[in-house]
């Protein structure tokens, strides 16, 4: 499966305070999974779905999510490569690292990346749901 942008439902009066997420996953369970879940959540909208870092770049620049929940291992690719490829991008969303390996090392490797953080894949949904939300958050400046 390629990638899927999400059509999204009619401008409404919250749209300010929706919270627009792409998915990057390379396993077909985890990637229905996360849109299923992030459905579910009041105030997030998953914008698309995809397996690689060339369909990503490209729902990056068409749905403009404001979150890239990003596998760190995308099958031949890496993901954090992909963190700093979609970071490159003009106007780019915030990127949080998914894995299953997760651990210090990983953490450090995503923020290197510049990625805003990562979360365990085991981790329970309201902590998914609160990463998201720090993540989408603008970094204040200094």
């Amino acid at each position: 499966m390629g990638a899927r942008h999400i059509p999204e439902p009619a401008p409404s009066w919250h749209d300010a305070w929706v919270i627009r997420v792409l998915v990057v996953d390379d396993h077909p369970v985890v990637r229905a999974g996360l849109e299923s879940v992030l459905r579910s959540e009041p105030g997030m909208l998953c914008v698309g779905v995809c397996v690689g870092p060339h369909d990503a770049i490209a729902l990056v620049r068409r749905a403009r999510p404001d979150v890239a929940l990003v596998d760190a291992r995308l099958g031949d690719h890496d993901g954090l490569e992909l963190c700093r490829a979609i970071l490159r991008e003009p106007a780019p969303p915030s990127v949080l690292i998914i894995t299953a390996d997760f651990d210090a090392a990983v953490v450090a490797s995503a923020r290197a990346a510049g990625a805003r953080g990562a979360v365990d894949k085991a981790t329970d949904l309201p902590e998914l749901y609160d990463a998201i939300r720090l993540a989408a958050r603008p970094i204040p400046m200094p």
